[in-house]
């Protein structure tokens, strides 16, 4: 009994410290007078937390969560980041996955 529960405990902190992923997503500012675009496009920002600092990872994206396709590389100083903003032509066509790996 003793040896279930310490399993179980040290599985729930293998999954807490996990690194996740938050995707923002930013609107392009419109004039409202006239409805004409205006300052940087619009696109989709990441903000990583949990990570382990001095390490290297990598953002993936799959549309079947068969196939993986790198995105970004980056790394990590701190336990949590924020990426540059992605243009929407710069990202996948379609609806997708994301998922955040270490390399090394």
């Amino acid at each position: 009994m003793k040896k279930l529960i310490t399993i179980l405990l040290l599985s729930t902190v293998a999954v807490t410290a996990a690194p996740k992923v938050k995707i923002h997503i930013v609107h392009q500012k419109v004039v409202k007078a006239t409805g004409q675009p205006y300052g940087s496009p619009g696109g989709v920002y990441f903000s990583y937390t949990n990570l382990a600092p001095l390490t290297t990872y990598t953002l993936q994206y799959s549309h079947d969560m068969k196939k993986w396709t790198d995105l970004y590389f980056f790394g990590s100083v701190k336990d949590n980041t924020t990426s540059p903003l992605f243009d929407w032509y710069k990202l996948p066509p379609g609806k997708c996955f994301f998922r955040i790996i270490k390399n090394w």
